[in-house]
């Protein structure tokens, strides 16, 4: 896969740097070999380790791609001390870079009409994944940081995705969704909402069902850290048997964020 000449030509123009710590390094992908890296990572951790459908062209190239993959940055984070591998990845998408009528790839299940009517520049957030050999939280933990730097002074107005869950049976999560549902709900005017009633549940349907609502200490590592700058959740999960998870959209105000961000920092110098 070639690297897009719009997106080449909009890099130039970012303002995104790198990061390290210790053995690890993260930027932004600056080859197609890097890229490939990426997406053969997002292949092992999204489909053979997590049980998605793999489908025959993956199984020929080892690689998860598609379309959009072309109009994205991809954060990797590259391990120095084993041959500059690809040991973590985030794919961003801007919709200043999205091709003409092309939609996000959360579009497919989700209506984000509120979010494109209320804020002007996107970026979406997906393909989170870090190799089993680094995870710990060194990796996440520079991903995290470098996109939200990222975010900060390419100047996005909100940040957008979806937050997985393993397995395609929801009544395993009704403990975590309910409690999303009742602490993080996303307001009406900016609700993402299912495109696929067949295949979504309200999560309204059992959020008050007794023990319910009391699974923050379920809720994965990188989902936690976007609660903590504000993160919204839509009012209904998306089952996907391709991927074997159940997901919800999420979306975080870049202004709130930022907002907090500073608030934390100042109230641990304060302490």
């Amino acid at each position: 896969m070639a690297i897009n000449p719009k997106i080449f030509k909009q890099m130039t123009k970012l303002i995104a740097g790198s990061m390290s710590a210790g053995r690890y390094d993260v930027r932004l992908a600056k080859t197609e070999s890097e890229i490939r890296e990426a997406q053969t990572l997002r292949y092992e951790v999204l489909f053979r380790e997590s049980g998605g459908k793999i489908t025959q062209e993956m199984l020929n190239t080892q690689r998860e791609e598609d379309e959009w993959d072309e109009v994205a940055y991809h954060v990797v984070v590259i391990d120095k001390k084993a041959n500059d591998a690809v040991v973590g990845t985030l794919r961003l998408v801007s919709s200043e870079a999205l091709n003409t009528n092309q939609q996000f790839y959360t579009e497919h299940a989700f209506d984000i009409s509120g979010l494109r009517s209320s804020y002007g520049k996107i970026l979406e957030l997906s393909r989170a994944c870090v190799s089993p050999k680094g995870r710990g939280g060194a990796i996440l933990m520079l991903i995290w940081k470098f996109t939200m730097q990222f975010i900060e002074h390419n100047g996005y107005d909100v940040l957008f995705g979806c937050a997985s869950f393993k397995g395609t049976d929801y009544e395993q999560h009704t403990e975590i969704l309910s409690y999303l549902y009742e602490k993080h709900l996303a307001s009406e005017v900016l609700m993402p909402k299912p495109r696929d009633t067949v295949n979504s549940v309200n999560i309204a349907d059992f959020h008050q069902q007794p023990g319910k609502g009391k699974g923050r200490g379920k809720v994965p590592t990188m989902l936690r850290g976007y609660l903590k700058i504000g993160a919204r959740i839509s009012e209904h999960a998306i089952i996907d048997p391709m991927f074997n998870t159940t997901f919800v959209a999420i979306y975080v105000d870049a202004k709130q964020m930022f907002n907090t961000n500073h608030a934390l920092v100042n109230k641990s110098i304060d302490h």
